[in-house]
C-alpha cells in the first residue's frame, strides 16, 4: 500500500477503519531496515490538549472506533484534568513509497525536535471566518447587499513590541527511549518564553519506552496582564493569555549510520476535550482531507461507499444526543429520527430502488453547501460561520462540506457501493492490531476526527485557514515558513489573509492557534446552544461534540440502568438531561460573569465518558455520562461588578421538553 492508498478517503476512522466482524488483523511485523529510504511522522496533525492535573495523562486516540478511556477516567482523584498527549510514530517507506514498517529506537538513532509557540495576543482579532463571502464585502446570499469588507484589528494594538506578545520559547529536542519520564528535564520543558513579562510554560517533551515522541501542551493556565482584570468578550480580550500552541515537528533519523530523510509533522496543543468520543457531524479531518483533493485529485473516491462515507454522517448526528437534548429529541435512541434504528438503518445502506424515496428524503433534509438561501430547519442542525441575531446570513447555519453534499447525492440517487457489514461493525483494540500499512494514515485520522470541523466561529482547536489548499505542501502536510514572516499591517482582511503572499502560504510556529480565542475559556463557555427560544428551546447548537449543551448526569444513569427500578422511571431517568454548565455563576443570567467564573473553573466542569448501557432493558448499549462535574456558584469569593443582564426563565433540570433559560450569544 503506497501514499496515495494511504490518503483514500474512509481507509480510516470512524466506520471507515472499521473491519467486518472477525476479520483478521495484522500485528506488527520486523522492519526490513535496508529497504527504508525516507520515513514519514505520523500523525500528520498531531492534537495535545491542556489538563491542569500535575501527573495525570494519557495519550491521544490512534486507532479508529471508540476513544479509549483512559485508567481512572479522564480526571485524576482530585478531579483535576488530566492532560492529553500528542504521540508521533516514524514510519519507513521504501523507495516505493511502500510502508515497510514502523521505525524506533530500537532500529535507528532518533533526535526529536518540537517548536511550540503561542502567538495570540499579537495576532489579530477574530471577527469572522474571513473566506465568507460577508467578510470580502460580498453579499451574503443573492439578492443582498454588500456589506463593508471585515477589518480585523490587532489584539493589544498599543504594544509596540509586538515581539513581547510572542511567547515563544524557541525548539526543544529528545532522544531515546524513556527519555523524561516524569516530566521533570528543564531541557525538555517548554519554559521560558514569555506573554507581556510573565513566565507562562507551554508544556515538555517525553518518549515512550520505544522512543517514540510524547508532545505535552499546557496545564490550562490563563490570566489577564493586570490583575483582577475582567474578560469581557467571546474570543479577543486583550492584555489576556493562554497556554495552548501549536508548531512543528522534525526528527533527525540514522539507521546503521545512513542519514534518512524524514518528513515532518505539526502539533497542536488545544483545549480539553469535554466529550471525548462524541465526534462533530463534521469532523476536521473531513476539512483537511477536501483540502488534500485539491491538491491531488484522484484522491477523491468518484463513488461513495456506504459505510466510510455515508454513515458516518448519521452515526455523529445520532451520537450528539449525549451532548445536546435537541438531538436527543430528534435523532437519539428510540426516536423516530433514529438513524442507527436496525431497520432504518438496513434501509438507508440498501441501494434497492424500493429504498430509494427514503434515501431522497434524507438528502433533502440536508443544508446545501452552496449557501444561497435560508435554509432555517435542515441539517445539521448547527450554527454557522455567519451567525447574525437576527438572522440574515444562509450561513447562519452550517452545512456538510461540499465533498460530501456530493456523496450524499450520488448515495440518494443509488450510485453508491451498499457495503454495509451484515453483521455490523469491529474495531481494533489498539493501533497495533491493524496492518503495519494502515497505522500511517489511523492515526492521521483518530487525531483529526476528534476535532471539530466547523463552525468556524472561530471553534475549539484549529479554524478557518484549515480549508484553505495553500497552506499545506502536500495532503496533510503543512507547509513550513523558511523566511521571517512580514508585517501584515494594523488590520487583517480577506484580501490580505488570501492573497499570494498572504499569511496561508506557509505556517511557523503559533501560526495555526493564534486565530483562536484567547483566552480559550471565554469562547469555550460562550457558544453554547438556541440563543433564540421562539425558534428552538435546544438547536441549534454549536460544538456540543466539544462543548457539551446537556448532558446525562451520574444520578439519572444509574437510574435508568437499575434493574431495581421500573421501566417508566428508567425511561424518564434517561431522557433527563441536565445543562452542562449549571450551577456556574452567571449561567443564563450574564454572558460576563459566565465566561470569568469558567475561566476560574474550566477545570471543575464535566467531562461526558464513555459508560456501560444496562444488559437487561431496551436500551443503548453504551451511554455517555457527564463525569467529575463540580462547578459551582463562587460569586461570594470573587467580586462581580456587573449586574444581570436578563432574570433567569425555567428550570435547569428535567426532561428534553423542559423550558431553558435564555443564553446570551
Amino acid at each position: 500500500m503506497n501514499r496515495r492508498q494511504l490518503l483514500t478517503y474512509g481507509a480510516f476512522g470512524m466506520a471507515a477503519a472499521a473491519l467486518p466482524a472477525g476479520m483478521s488483523r495484522a500485528r506488527r511485523q520486523e522492519v526490513n531496515l535496508d529497504a527504508v529510504e525516507t520515513t514519514v511522522i505520523h500523525p500528520a496533525i498531531g492534537i495535545a490538549r491542556v489538563g491542569d492535573s500535575p501527573e495525570g495523562w494519557f495519550p491521544g486516540p490512534e486507532a479508529p472506533g471508540p476513544h479509549p478511556v483512559p485508567l481512572g477516567g479522564f480526571k485524576d482523584e482530585a478531579g483535576r484534568i488530566k492532560r492529553q498527549a500528542a504521540r508521533f510514530r516514524l514510519y519507513g517507506l521504501d523507495a516505493d513509497g511502500n510502508v515497510v514498517g514502523e521505525v524506533t529506537a530500537a532500529d535507528a538513532d532518533i533526535r526529536w525536535t518540537v517548536h511550540l509557540t503561542n502567538a495570540k495576543a499579537a495576532w489579530y482579532d477574530f471577527d469572522i471566518a474571513l473566506d465568507i463571502p460577508s467578510a470580502k464585502g460580498l453579499p451574503a446570499a443573492p439578492l443582498q447587499e454588500a456589506p463593508p469588507p471585515t477589518a480585523s484589528a490587532r489584539r493589544n494594538a498599543a504594544v509596540i513590541d509586538r515581539g513581547s506578545l510572542r511567547n515563544d520559547p524557541g525548539p526543544r529536542s529528545v532522544s531515546g527511549a524513556s527519555a523524561n519520564a516524569d516530566g521533570q528535564s528543564a531541557a525538555a520543558r517548554f519554559a521560558g518564553g514569555q506573554v507581556f513579562g510573565i513566565d507562562v510554560p507551554l508544556g515538555e517533551l517525553r518518549t515512550d519506552e520505544a522512543g517514540r515522541l510524547l508532545v505535552f501542551g499546557g496545564m490550562g493556565r490563563s490570566g489577564p496582564a493586570i490583575p483582577g482584570m475582567l474578560a469581557t468578550t467571546f474570543a479577543n480580550n486583550d492584555l489576556w493569555y493562554d497556554d495552548t500552541s501549536d508548531g512543528p515537528v522534525e526528527a533527525e533519523v540514522r539507521i546503521g549510520g545512513r542519514e534518512i530523510p524524514v518528513t515532518g509533522a505539526w502539533v497542536v496543543a488545544a483545549p480539553p476535550n469535554y466529550a471525548p468520543g462524541i465526534q462533530s457531524v463534521v469532523t476536521m479531518y473531513d476539512v483537511v482531507f477536501e483540502q488534500a483533493t485539491v491538491l491531488e485529485p484522484g484522491l477523491r473516491p468518484t463513488r461513495p461507499s456506504f459505510t466510510r462515507m455515508i454513515y458516518p454522517l448519521f452515526e455523529r448526528m445520532t451520537q450528539n444526543q449525549w451532548v445536546n437534548a435537541g438531538f436527543l429529541r430528534e435523532f437519539g435512541w428510540g426516536s423516530p429520527g433514529d438513524f442507527l434504528a436496525p431497520e432504518t438503518l438496513r434501509r438507508l445502506g440498501s441501494a434497492a430502488a424500493e429504498d430509494r424515496f427514503l434515501r431522497q428524503q434524507v438528502f433533502a433534509r440536508f443544508r446545501n453547501p452552496s449557501y444561497t438561501s435560508m435554509e432555517y430547519n435542515d441539517l445539521p442542525p448547527y450554527y454557522g460561520d455567519g451567525v447574525e441575531l437576527p438572522a440574515s446570513n444562509p450561513r447562519q447555519w452550517m452545512a456538510i462540506l461540499q465533498m460530501q453534499y456530493e456523496w450524499l447525492r450520488q448515495w440518494a440517487d443509488g450510485n453508491f457501493d451498499a457495503d454495509w457489514p451484515e453483521a455490523g461493525l469491529s474495531f481494533p483494540a489498539r493501533l497495533e492490531d491493524l496492518p503495519v500499512a494502515e497505522q500511517p494514515g489511523a492515526l492521521d485520522r483518530a487525531a483529526l476526527d476528534e476535532c471539530l470541523g466547523g463552525p468556524f466561529h472561530p471553534g475549539c482547536e484549529m479554524t478557518w485557514p484549515m480549508r484553505q489548499a495553500s497552506l499545506y505542501e502536500a495532503p496533510f502536510r503543512l507547509r513550513r515558513r523558511t523566511e521571517p514572516e512580514p508585517d501584515w499591517g494594523p488590520v487583517m482582511t480577506s484580501e490580505i489573509a488570501l492573497g499570494a503572499d498572504g499569511p496561508l502560504r506557509a505556517s511557523g510556529p503559533g501560526d495555526v492557534t493564534r486565530w483562536m480565542a484567547v483566552p480559550w475559556q471565554t469562547d469555550t463557555s460562550s457558544c453554547l446552544s438556541r440563543y433564540k427560544r421562539d425558534v428552538d428551546g435546544f438547536l441549534p447548537s454549536f460544538w456540543p461534540a466539544r462543548v457539551p449543551n446537556d448532558v446525562l448526569a451520574v444520578e439519572e444513569y444509574e437510574a435508568a440502568i437499575d434493574p431495581d427500578v421500573g421501566l417508566e422511571e428508567r425511561q424518564r431517568a434517561f431522557e433527563t438531561r441536565l445543562k452542562w454548565l449549571r450551577d456556574l455563576p452567571g449561567f443564563g443570567v450574564s454572558s460576563k460573569q459566565r465566561i470569568n467564573a469558567f475561566i476560574r473553573q474550566w477545570s471543575a466542569a464535566g467531562v461526558v465518558t464513555r459508560q456501560p448501557g444496562p444488559a437487561d432493558a431496551p436500551f443503548p448499549e453504551a451511554f455517555w455520562v457527564e463525569l467529575g462535574h463540580a462547578l459551582f456558584d463562587d460569586t461570594a469569593l470573587v467580586p462581580q461588578p456587573d449586574p444581570p443582564l436578563n432574570p433567569t426563565v425555567g428550570d435547569l433540570a428535567g426532561p428534553v421538553n423542559a423550558p431553558l433559560p435564555e443564553l446570551e450569544p
